[in-house]
Formats: structure tokens, sequence, C-alpha cells
């Protein structure tokens, strides 16, 4: 089944990032909409401390300090005795937790920014303070998710069945294929392979494969490959058991 819609990309980002469009404008495939200073989490291992802390100290000190920005150096508490130590933060970031092994978490900012891409010509029709919303047009196609995941990719609409037909020109592109041995899949994934698309009856079996595989049924099957070499944007979206191909 082919229905026209009016479809949403969501990209989410950390607050405070900064935002390169402005609702209502018109972006194109790997534009830069958004520049973001994303976090780690770190994990140091400070039990020599902690390890002589009782549970309640413990406790104590993660309701006390979560959620803050410490710089390092900063004071974060006292061992006890006659003579305590200090005990200091050995590097900057917002505290999360010293963890019931001892181990103090702590999330760091990354040091380069890192610019989010567009992934297809679209409009921004949303902003937040922690993601915006792309609308683009498409054609849904429904069909059965056999491995659940999403992944944007080009096509060249041709059906691969043999491995030796597996190559680097297939990188980033959505592969369509009756071949669901689990050697197949495993090369796919290897070449660069970012999705499956099959019209293949299958028997339940796990696939030893992280790629999204959809299945559609015969006629939505033979309507696609008549798109042959077009190269159109696709979303393939196993786990909402659609594919949608993008209105250019």
């Amino acid at each position: 089944m082919k229905t026209n819609i009016k479809a949403k990309w969501v990209i989410k980002f950390p607050k405070g990032s900064d935002v390169m469009v402005k609702l209502g404008d018109r972006v194109e495939e790997n534009q830069a909409v958004v520049r973001a200073n994303f976090f780690k989490v770190e994990s140091i291992n400070l039990s020599n401390f902690f390890g002589k802390f009782n549970n309640d100290k413990i406790q104590e000190l993660n309701d006390k300090l979560k959620g803050s920005w410490f710089n390092s150096g900063e004071l974060m508490c006292l061992t006890g005795g006659f003579f305590p130590k200090k005990i200091c933060f050995p590097m900057s970031g917002n505290f999360i937790e010293i963890d019931e092994f001892g181990f103090l978490k702590i999330e760091t900012r990354e040091d380069n920014l890192k610019e989010i891409m567009a992934p297809i010509n679209s409009v921004v029709s949303k902003i937040d303070i922690d993601k915006l919303v792309l609308e683009f047009e498409a054609l849904e196609y429904k069909g059965k998710g056999l491995v659940a995941g999403k992944a944007w990719g080009r096509s060249d609409y041709v059906v691969i069945n043999e491995a030796k037909e597996l190559t680097s020109n297939l990188k980033n592109k959505i592969l369509f294929t009756n071949n669901l041995s689990n050697g197949f899949l495993l090369k796919a994934e290897v070449v660069g392979v970012v999705g499956v698309i099959t019209n293949n009856e299958f028997k339940e079996e796990d696939f030893a494969t992280e790629l999204p595989i959809l299945k559609l049924d015969n006629l939505v099957w033979e309507k696609l490959l008549k798109y042959q070499g077009t190269n159109k944007k696709m979303l393939i979206n196993s786990r909402l058991d659609r594919l949608l191909l993008v209105i250019e």
C-alpha cells in the first residue's frame, strides 16, 4: 500500500547547543543544522577513599552533589578520622554519583563541537531547546519488520542475491535482496549496507545482523524496482513496519 504523507524527522541534541537554522527554513541534505557540544560519562576509581565510607555517607554525598558542575581540584569532601584528608575532583564536569564500588561518575564535555546534518531536503517545522523537527514529503509503503531498526539510504533498486556482488559501492545504501542467509547479511554489513528490503517468504529465525530488515509484499516490491536508476532517498523504519520514499 502506498500513501503520500508529510513525514517528520526529529533531531535531538544537548541543551545549550547552537541551532543554525530558523523556523520555516528550507534545508538541504547534508546541511549543518546544529552545532552541538556532546557529553560523555567518565568513571574514575576512587574506591581507596570511598570504600571506607558507609552507605549513608555515600548517599548523603550523592544527594548533596548530584547535578552540580565542579571544576578540577575543587573540594568534594573530607575523609573521616583525626587527620582528615581532602578529596578533590580530579577533573571538571557534572557530578552524577559515587557508585557502590567507590567509582566517581562525572559527565564531561567533549573537546570538539560536532555538527549535526540534515539527512534530507526538508523544512524546519519546530525548534525546541533540545530538538528540532524536519518535515518532508514522502511515499509511505507498509511492510513487516524482520529486524528492528531504522536508517537513511539510497538504493540502486536492483536485486542482489550473490555474495560476490556485495562490494564497497553499496556503502550507505539500502539493499534489495531475496537472500537472508546470515553469511550474506554479515558481508552486506561489512561493505557498508545500512538496511535490507526483501520480499522473501521467510521462516522465523534469529538473524545474526543488526541491519534493519523490512519485508514487502510482491506488488510493492515490483513497484519499487521500477525506480531503478533514480537513486531516490529512502528511510527504512522496520520498527514501525514502513518504508518512506522521499519525494524530491
